[in-house]
């Protein structure tokens, strides 16, 4: 075999096609590249001659040896059926008819046949690597080790390669995937931050883990890998139940809720899970056709078992010379006189009624089956579904028994008696101590018993957007509430939290800061995207783009993940084909639009004054302003404008932010000079476009910074 079909053998095979699909490259140029690759030529000309010799060359032959298993019960069972039907045929034989005993072999010679195939299936594996191994085929043992150590890694290289960004300053992409909605079977960017939160939660079985990060940066992306098993084990996920923090609601209500999900969520992995609501109403009207689909069916099946039964019903007439309805009503002797024909039709009915009572018995399980639940094999997950449906309901409603009974008694002197008793039991309602214990002794159970039955190991229960609580206080004082239930055995906690919200408790002094370290084991900060972290984003789900529209995305949107997508999506709304000074001043210009228009709605909610007017003045004269000059030319003079200085001081700042962002991303910008500038790395400037929300003099500082560094113009 030549290298040139060793070359087309594996692109052509099914897992380079899914790899090269998966990464949108096109085969014919995937093809085109590896073949003339001078590299790829050269080891498979030296490595047809020194592969022998290679140590790779035994993981090429122990790669292929089946697993090793000590017994298995597929191949035990069929030998135990053969020998066990071989002795029962062997002990009945003498007594067996001669219809009966051609209708035993027949069907013993269907299980040999059965079993033989089961076992042929188990050793094949072993049967061909003896055969490829023992007959030292040196051209096919080449053709092995080139496949998997030369031209497989040299085509894994290639795609690496292709889904490194390239350096250029046209804006091209090969294709856009899952950007605009996120696959669950998508690949997920693990930051530094997540391999944290991984350690965490590896390390930690019981007691809380508080989120931190601003709004944006991916804390309820965090929760949902975490729940779906991506930070842990995914083919065992955890029982995870997601709760969204209250806004109003107090922390007996909001216990209440978390019961609540819990138990419905323990009834869904111990039961099954139910149907969406979407696919409910489709069901409800899907149903009228799938009645008349199942009768059809069941008339097609009626039909072919009479007309299975007539056959040998027919036959059976002609073969005894009787009428057909006689030979039913009043059969003769059927093991007299047996001849061929007459053992034949013996045979044919026999397996006749075996095929009818199997349908049958068929129709009949699946008929019992859909007409009850399916319940789970273990009793004690069976308990723990009736605990939870228990508990489930005692939350729903309160309960209400009356009885009574009254009596009247005359007596002689027209005088009367009566007596009447009526008693009214109902369950009061739970104080929140209480309510904490019932929650706190059925998460316990719920996680021992789905742990000792291999559902799952642990209990994972996130509360999510604690920080829409506008005021720190009251967040603060709903996780102290609520923080009797973090010590659960067997339950982790997950509890987002803005870096708003940790700054506020932990200006509030000690005493505070205490309260809050007492309620979480551990915090993990979610920062915002490194570069690297950008460029893996990106990669994922724009193909091609090159490393300028790269950089510029994240320098835009500051690294913060939820900003990332929205600019992204704006690029691609951008034709392709454009230069990057011609993409730059597009996605520059509506932002400065969208910020115009924020900042004058801003000062116009402020008391009417001179230096409101003029401020506003400049404000709306923004989407007029041409070239970066023009802008830091107008950032200086809002900057230097008497009152209103909070205000001015974040305008000024993204105006000269937007302006260095133009003399940047110009069209002679190249990799090297993008990156290798000594203290005008762009993280700088994206560090510069963060700080916007917090402190804008501090980002006008780093703007400066990068500006100096990169010999522009500082004002």
């Amino acid at each position: 075999m030549g290298d040139d079909e060793l070359i087309a053998g594996v692109l052509f095979g099914d897992d380079a096609r899914g790899l090269l699909a998966e990464e949108r490259i096109p085969l014919r140029e995937a093809h085109e590249t590896l073949s003339a690759d001078p590299e790829l030529r050269e080891r498979l000309t030296t490595g047809r001659a020194t592969f022998l010799r290679d140590p790779a060359f035994e993981g090429v032959i122990t790669s292929r040896l089946p697993e090793h298993r000590l017994v298995d019960l597929r191949l035990a069972a069929a030998f135990a059926v053969v020998f066990g039907y071989h002795l029962l045929l062997v002990r009945a034989w003498p007594q067996l008819p001669w219809g009966f005993a051609a209708f035993a072999v027949a069907a013993y010679l269907a299980v040999l046949a059965i079993a033989c195939r089961i076992g042929y299936r188990w050793i094949a594996p072993l049967r061909g690597l003896f055969r490829r191994v023992g007959a030292l085929p040196v051209e096919d043992l080449w053709r092995v080790y080139a496949v998997e150590q030369i031209v497989w890694p040299a085509l894994v290289r290639y795609v690496e390669e292709k889904r490194t960004p390239p350096d250029s300053t046209e804006f091209t992409y090969r294709a856009v995937d899952g950007l605009y909605r996120e696959s669950p079977s998508a690949t997920p960017v693990i930051t530094g931050a997540g391999e944290r939160l991984r350690t965490a939660v590896a390390r930690s079985e019981t007691g809380a883990i508080a989120l931190a990060g601003h709004r944006g940066v991916g804390k309820t992306t965090a929760i949902r890998f975490v729940a779906g098993g991506v930070l842990g084990d995914p083919d065992r996920p955890p029982l995870a139940v997601v709760a969204s923090a209250p806004a109003r609601y107090d922390a007996r209500d909001f216990v209440l809720y978390l019961h609540a999900l819990l138990c419905k969520e323990v009834i869904t992995r111990t039961h099954g899970a139910g149907q969406p609501q979407r696919w409910a109403t489709f069901a409800r009207l899907a149903a009228p056709v799938r009645r008349r689909e199942r009768a059809a069916h069941v008339v097609r099946s009626l039909l072919a078992h009479l007309v299975a039964i007539a056959v040998p019903v027919l036959l059976g007439a002609w073969a005894w010379g009787r009428p057909p309805l006689e030979f039913v009503t009043d059969p003769p002797p059927l093991f007299r006189d047996l001849t061929g024909w007459r053992i034949a039709v013996l045979v044919l009915a026999g397996l006749v009624a075996l095929t009818v009572v199997t349908d049958l018995g068929a129709f009949a399980w699946r008929a019992v089956r859909g007409l009850r639940p399916v319940r789970p094999a273990d009793p004690r997950l069976r308990e723990l579904r009736a605990v939870a449906g228990q508990q489930l309901r005692r939350i729903r409603f309160l309960q209400t028994y009356t009885t009574g009974w009254s009596g009247k008694l005359t007596l002689p002197m027209k005088s009367e008696a009566g007596w009447t008793r009526s008693t009214q039991s109902a369950e009061q309602q739970l104080s929140y101590p209480e309510v904490v214990d019932e929650f706190r002794a059925f998460a316990e159970h719920a996680a021992e018993v789905l742990r000792a039955t291999g559902v799952t190991e642990r209990v994972v229960i996130a509360i999510d957007e604690l920080d829409k609580i506008a005021e720190p206080e009251k967040a603060q004082e709903l996780i102290n509430d609520i923080k009797g239930v973090f010590d659960v055995p067997g339950c982790l906690f997950l509890v987002s939290v803005s870096d708003d919200a940790i700054v506020s408790f932990e200006r509030r002094g000690i005493p505070a800061r205490d309260a809050f370290d007492s309620a979480f084991s551990e915090m993990v900060r979610l920062d915002n995207f490194t570069p690297d972290d950008t460029r893996n984003w990106i990669s994922r789900r724009v193909l091609g783009l090159p490393e300028q529209f790269v950089c510029l995305c994240h320098c835009l949107s500051g690294g913060l993940p939820r900003d990332l997508r929205r600019t992204v999506v704006e690029l691609l709304d951008v034709p392709a084909g454009q230069p990057l000074s011609a993409v730059v001043e597009v996605l520059v210009r509506r932002e400065l639009d969208r910020k115009a228009h924020a900042f004058t709605g801003a000062a116009r909610g402020i008391e009417p004054s001179p230096e409101r007017s003029g401020l506003i003045a400049d404000l709306v004269a923004i989407p007029t302003v041409r070239g970066p000059g023009e802008l830091r030319a107008l950032a200086a003079k809002i900057d230097a404008g008497d009152g209103l200085a909070a205000l001015r001081t974040q305008a000024a700042a993204y105006l000269l932010f937007s302006a260095t962002i133009l003399e940047v991303f110009t069209d002679d910008l190249t990799r090297d000079r993008l990156y290798r500038v000594p203290g005008g790395e762009p993280q700088l400037l994206a560090l510069a476009r963060q700080q916007m929300a917090f402190d804008p003099r501090v980002s006008m500082d780093l703007t400066a910074s990068f500006r100096a560094a990169r010999g522009l113009a500082v004002e």
